[in-house]
C-alpha cells in the first residue's frame, strides 16, 4: 500500500477532497450509493484514487440538486439517453424554481418600495409631480363594490391573484373612474389593479399626477376624496384620467385598520383660462 499508486484515503481525508461533510459519506455507503474500497483491519473505511472518477460523477450530479434516488437509478445503469433523460427533468424542476423565485423576488421588491415610499408620507398633503409610465395588471371582474359582502370581495381577491400568477401582493388596488369621483360613487369601483409587467400588463400613462395619502378605514375615505377634490380646484386642476386608489399599508403589516394607509393618485392638468 506503500505506492503513490495504491494510496488510501480515509473517510474525513476522502471528504475534504470535495470539501463535503465526512457524514455524507457514511450516508451514500449505508444507502449504497457509493461505497468505500474495504475496511482496515482496525474497522475503518478507506477509499482508492480509483475511486475518484465515479465520486466526482456521482458529486457533480449531486451539486445540480439531481434526488439520491434518481442518481441510485441512474448509476445502477448509466448510459447516454438515462442521463439525457435525467437532466431534461432536473431542467423543468429549475425553470419552476426560477419562476417561483421571481415571484418572490417581486413580492420583496415590493414590500421594499412601499416601506421606503411611506417612510416620506405625509398624510392628508396634496402632491403634485411628474410620474413615469408604469405597468399594471387589472382584473378581469369589474363594478367592484366595496359594500358587498366580505365573502365576494375576498372571493374576487383571490381571483385577481391566479389571473396575474402570483400566489400573494405586497400591495394592490382599484380603478376608480373620474365620473364616479365626480358624483361621490367612491364605493363603485371599476376593477382591481397591481403595478407589475406581464403579457397582459397595460401602460399606465405617464405625466402629472396628484397624489394624497389617506390613513384609516377603507369606509373613511370619503373625507380624503373631499381633500383631493378642494384642493384641485384650490390649485387650479382638474382631473385627466382614472383613478388609482392602492392601498400600501394593511393586514400585511398593520393590525388596526385605524393605520392602513391608502395612496389615491389621478392624473391631472391645468385649467384652462
Amino acid at each position: 500500500m506503500n505506492n503513490k499508486f495504491h494510496k488510501t484515503f480515509s473517510t474525513g481525508e476522502f471528504a475534504d477532497l470535495f470539501d463535503i461533510n465526512k457524514d455524507t459519506l457514511l450516508y451514500y455507503d449505508k444507502i449504497n450509493l457509493f461505497k468505500p474500497a474495504g475496511i482496515h483491519s482496525n474497522g475503518y473505511r478507506y477509499y482508492t484514487l480509483e475511486q475518484l472518477d465515479s465520486f466526482i460523477a456521482i458529486h457533480s450530479l449531486r451539486s445540480v440538486n439531481l434526488p439520491i434516488k434518481d442518481l441510485k437509478k441512474y448509476f445502477a445503469s448509466p448510459s447516454i439517453d438515462s442521463l439525457n433523460e435525467l437532466a431534461s427533468i432536473q431542467i423543468e424542476k429549475i425553470k419552476n424554481e426560477i419562476s417561483n423565485l421571481k415571484e418572490i423576488q417581486t413580492l420583496l421588491s415590493n414590500i421594499t418600495e412601499v416601506t421606503n415610499e411611506l417612510s416620506n408620507v405625509t398624510i392628508g398633503e396634496l402632491i403634485i409631480k411628474e410620474m413615469p409610465v408604469e405597468y399594471v395588471l387589472y382584473s378581469s371582474a369589474k363594478d367592484v363594490d366595496w359594500d358587498a359582502p366580505v365573502e365576494e370581495l375576498s372571493n374576487m381577491y383571490e381571483e385577481f391573484i391566479k389571473e396575474i400568477g402570483i400566489k400573494e401582493l405586497a400591495s394592490f388596488g382599484s380603478v376608480l373612474k373620474t365620473n364616479k369621483l365626480l358624483n361621490e360613487e367612491y364605493q363603485k369601483l371599476e376593477c382591481l389593479f397591481c403595478r407589475m409587467e406581464g403579457p397582459n400588463a397595460v401602460k399606465k400613462p405617464a405625466g402629472m399626477y396628484a397624489i394624497i395619502y389617506h390613513q384609516g378605514k377603507y369606509d373613511s375615505l370619503k373625507g380624503t376624496y373631499f381633500n383631493l377634490i378642494k384642493e384641485l380646484k384650490k390649485q387650479d386642476f382638474i382631473t385627466d384620467g382614472d383613478v388609482y386608489e392602492e392601498y400600501l399599508l394593511h393586514s400585511l403589516v398593520a393590525t388596526n385598520e385605524d393605520d392602513y394607509i391608502t395612496k389615491i393618485s389621478v392624473k391631472v392638468k391645468k385649467t384652462q383660462n
